[in-house]
């Protein structure tokens, strides 16, 4: 298909639409404000944002949609990944289906169905809290590593991302192997 033609479609497309939304909400315009959360300042769909320090990408963010709320300084995302940068050029990568980030902070948190991996290990837990400041990652929630021939589970964690080290507590097992001492 030729560009011209599909710039045309597409131009279609987005008066086809202005005009249904022209033709709803002409008589009571405040119908169109009523679909939308009352809290919600901004929606958007299809989200990528990238967050650098000193011109050094740290993370990138995609979103399948995102809430803002300028009031509390916040954004609301809906099946969301999150890959950081580590400084010796390796990646961390997070998944979740919800999440907040705090826009006057960077901080993050995540919930339902999370998983962290950098490619050796994955973590499993139900709620994780990323801090901008400390470029850590941390749970209170219980865990489960998987990676390497080892098994951990534990009840809080946190991992630096510039040290690459974690600290474990709370009930902490470990399975391993394929190991020979």
């Amino acid at each position: 298909m030729s560009k011209g033609i599909l710039c045309c479609l597409i131009g279609l497309l987005v008066a086809c639409a202005g005009l249904i939304g022209y033709r709803c909400f002409r008589e009571d315009p405040e119908a169109l404000l009523s679909v939308l959360p009352k809290t919600t300042d901004m929606t958007l769909n299809h989200i990528h944002h990238v967050a650098t320090r000193d011109g050094i990408k740290e993370w990138v963010l995609d979103a399948e949609s995102a809430q803002y709320q300028k009031s509390d300084n916040k954004t609301g995302f809906k099946d969301v990944s999150v890959t950081f940068f580590l400084k010796d050029g390796k990646t961390v990568d997070l998944s979740s289906s919800d999440g907040v980030l705090l826009t006057d902070t960077r901080d993050m948190e995540v919930w339902n169905d999370v998983t962290v991996w950098n490619g050796q290990y994955e973590l499993k837990t139900d709620k994780l809290r990323y801090e901008h400041q400390t470029q850590t990652i941390s749970t209170d929630t219980p865990f489960v590593i998987k990676g390497n021939g080892m098994e951990m589970t534990g009840e809080s964690m946190t991992y630096n991302l510039q040290t690459e080290k974690a600290t474990v507590s709370g009930s902490v097992k470990a399975v391993f192997e394929r190991c020979t001492m």
